[in-house]
């Protein structure tokens, strides 16, 4: 999940900087570390506020407010091209944390213990609407789907050379990182990002004439398919209860 999240915010926010900056020089890059710093003040200043609205509002509706201000900062911040993601990471760290917030001072007037209380009911909320998205997501995927843009060689022979280098990236990712190829290798899917920026791309006019809608569906279901082989032939790994294990000798001299 954390792994996920955070290819998706820097991927996003790495994307959206080359599609707006036509030459890479210094300006550039100096343009951007400013909205970077500018997005990360506004993303702090902004999760306090709604944490703080959260733990003090004593209304029965105070979920669906939040949701809104905080789609309301996420446009706000696209319009004037800042790199929104970030404030939705800050946002979900800081709630996700709170058992180590409670541990500065300052922090104290927002009422950590209450909040949680609150953060737990929000994120049942989330949890479900995300589902809601995906699930709307995937029947509008359906729709668009057509059988004549998946069954074409030229898209296919792209589409698999696309896939090929995931593959081989993640594999060299895992190696170098020290984790356990099987089965995170497989785990690499494609989809509601990659159509949003396929989309972001097709509306800029900087589209590679290669990389039509066909490769696009056809990477998101080989990438789908790769996925659900991997995962059906992996075999569930159980923890080992630790805490009912005999101490060794070290542990019982100490």
């Amino acid at each position: 999940v954390y792994e996920s999240s955070l290819s998706d915010v820097m991927g996003v926010t790495f994307f959206n900087f080359f599609l707006l900056h036509s030459t890479m020089d210094g300006k550039a890059f100096l343009d951007f570390g400013i909205e970077l710093g500018l997005m990360i003040l506004i993303s702090f200043v902004a999760t306090v506020g709604l944490s703080f609205l959260l733990s003090k509002s004593k209304h029965h509706i105070k979920f669906v407010p939040v949701i809104l201000l905080i789609l309301m900062i996420y446009a706000l911040s696209k319009v004037y091209h800042l790199p929104a993601l970030i404030f939705i990471m800050v946002f979900g760290l800081f709630l996700g944390n709170l058992d180590e917030l409670k541990r500065i001072k300052w922090l104290q007037w927002l009422q950590p213990d209450a909040l949680e209380r609150e953060v737990i009911r929000f994120k049942e909320i989330t949890t479900e609407t995300t589902f809601l998205v995906r699930s709307l997501f995937f029947i509008m995927f359906g729709f668009l789907i057509k059988f004549d843009a998946l069954i074409q060689l030229e898209p296919f022979i792209w589409a698999s050379g696309i896939m090929v280098a995931i593959i081989v990236f993640r594999l060299l990712q895992l190696l170098i990182l020290g984790l356990p190829v099987f089965p995170l290798l497989f785990i690499a899917p494609r989809g509601l990002i990659t159509i949003l920026l396929f989309i972001s791309v097709v509306q800029s006019g900087n589209s590679i004439p290669q990389l039509t809608e066909s490769v696009i569906l056809q990477v998101i279901l080989l990438s789908s398919g790769f996925m659900m082989l991997g995962l059906f032939f992996a075999k569930p790994q159980t923890q080992k209860p630790t805490e009912l294990q005999e101490p060794t000798t070290s542990n019982k001299a100490l």
